[in-house]
């Protein structure tokens, strides 16, 4: 039997094979097709398989029309494959047959139909996909989407512009990112609309994908959504949208003048801290001064809001002004938030001397009033990489609350000066394998000890570490 059934799939393979490659048209068209879905209707997987390969091949409509019309006939597996063949054959012939296929009962016939509507769809599937993807989940709204965001129709654009605004809350979510994924410029008008809407999932779908489709000529419109949002999350959000499209403005010099223009007349306290934390998100230098002038601002949250403004500055530049807060303020929160926003400016570049920035930090941990900002302190000190440094560290070693991050800063510091400072660092490092507390402390330090004395067995270990 098996010799018989070998031989027929073998005879059933040349027929199907001359068929497809020789008969271009008339009866041996029809052959193929009907061998085709014979096989299709077997459950010869092996036989299927071949016969599927083949549909990808045959030419014309015609084949396209028989072979659709065959899908409700077979069997869920069969379906899938033809679904998958009709869909490379990128006939829209097929395409009534794989939008009928797409309400299947059968979740594996959906998912295989909707991956086939993103080779065969136009305009006219848009509102078929999204609300597929808006009320499924998994790999069939995996499919949903992907499909929407590849349909090639020019015309797709308009529609999904079109359907957003009388679409449900979660359909239009899916349009709106579709808006997104097509990077649909023309969408941004729709988009600050629906920036506005009841439904929070929309809105916060609309100002992520705005980040993407919006530019500087839009900003005016998008500091205005973050003046009128109505919830701190709505706030965040639009911040973040905001400064994403700033940065998108060459001229580094410009990017907070859309912030900077309207932020005189904002006095609602709310709005006008977020506008102030846009600036020292955006770092545009105009926005240095306005933030300093708000550290005396009369109200306590315009002040918090600037101390964070600046402690977010991407240069060291506000160091002096977050200083002055941590030493004089009399309230406890602004110190501590500007002693913060001190310490993370240090470790950004800057032309001072390591000396200089080991002096500094030295301030930054006389003003620390507890274990938790000191260690903060020594986090900053580890990327400092100077011998000075390397002492400051070690002076904290005998401190039992403050051990393991005095311990990670010394061999962190060790590891970065050993080459101009072999001795010195080489001694820290062994007195902290052989001393400290912390079994994981000992092992950093012995590591860091083995990468200077063999660095080829590090290199080794560290690659096996990264293979695990």
């Amino acid at each position: 039997m098996r010799i018989k059934r070998t031989i027929y799939k073998s005879l059933a393979f040349l027929l199907l094979c001359s068929c497809v490659c020789f008969g271009a048209a008339g009866s041996s068209q029809d052959d193929a097709v009907g061998i085709v879905l014979e096989i299709l209707r077997s459950g010869d997987q092996e036989m299927q398989a071949v016969a599927i390969a083949m549909v990808k091949e045959m030419p014309g409509p015609e084949a396209t029309t028989v072979l659709a019309k065959e899908l409700p006939n077979l069997s869920a597996a069969g379906q899938v494959q033809l679904l998958s063949a009709l869909g490379d054959r990128g006939d829209t012939a097929a395409l009534p047959a794989v939008v009928a296929a797409a309400k299947a009962k059968d979740a594996s016939v959906r998912i295989a139909a909707l991956r086939a509507l993103g080779q065969l769809g136009d305009a006219s599937s848009v509102e078929l996909l999204a609300q597929a993807a808006a009320g499924s989940s998994g790999e069939e709204q995996k499919a949903a989407r992907a499909s929407l965001y590849r349909l090639r129709d020019p015309q797709a654009d308009q529609v999904i512009l079109a359907d957003i605004p009388k679409a449900d809350a979660k359909t239009k979510v899916e349009l709106i990112s579709g808006v997104g994924e097509r990077n649909i410029r023309a969408g941004v008008g729709a988009l600050l609309k629906t920036a506005r809407d009841e439904d929070r999932e929309v809105r916060t779908e609309s100002l992520r994908v705005l980040k993407v489709v919006a530019g500087p000529e839009d900003l005016p419109a998008l500091v205005e959504l973050l003046i009128k949002a109505q919830s701190s999350f709505d706030r965040s959000e639009a911040q973040k949208t905001v400064v994403a499209v700033a940065h998108k403005i060459e001229d580094k010099n410009r990017q907070g003048s859309s912030v900077l223009a309207v932020l005189p007349a904002v006095t609602e306290v709310q709005a006008r801290c977020s506008l102030l934390s846009v600036l020292g998100k955006i770092g545009d230098s105009n926005g240095l001064p306005v933030l300093t002038a708000a550290l005396k601002d009369g109200n306590a949250e315009v002040q918090a809001a600037a101390i964070r403004a600046l402690a977010d500055w991407p240069t060291p530049e506000p160091a002096a002004e977050l200083l002055n807060v941590a030493e004089s303020s009399g309230n406890k929160v602004h110190r501590i938030l500007a002693l913060r926003g001190f310490v993370r400016l240090l470790g950004l570049e800057s032309a001072r001397t390591a000396d200089e920035t080991v002096a500094m930090y030295k301030k930054a941990m006389s003003l620390s009033a507890d274990a938790a900002e000191k260690k903060n302190v020594l986090s900053g000190l580890a990327g400092t990489r100077s011998l000075a440094a390397l002492q400051m560290a070690a002076d904290y070693l005998n401190d039992e609350t403050l051990l393991d991050e005095a311990g990670f800063a010394v061999i962190k510091i060790a590891e970065g000066i050993h080459g101009d400072f072999p001795e010195q660092a080489m001694g820290m490092l062994k007195k902290i394998a052989q001393t400290a507390k912390s079994d994981s402390l000992r092992q950093q330090a012995q590591e860091a000890i083995d990468g200077i004395e063999r660095p080829d067995d590090a290199k080794g270990r560290l690659s096996e570490k990264e293979n695990q």
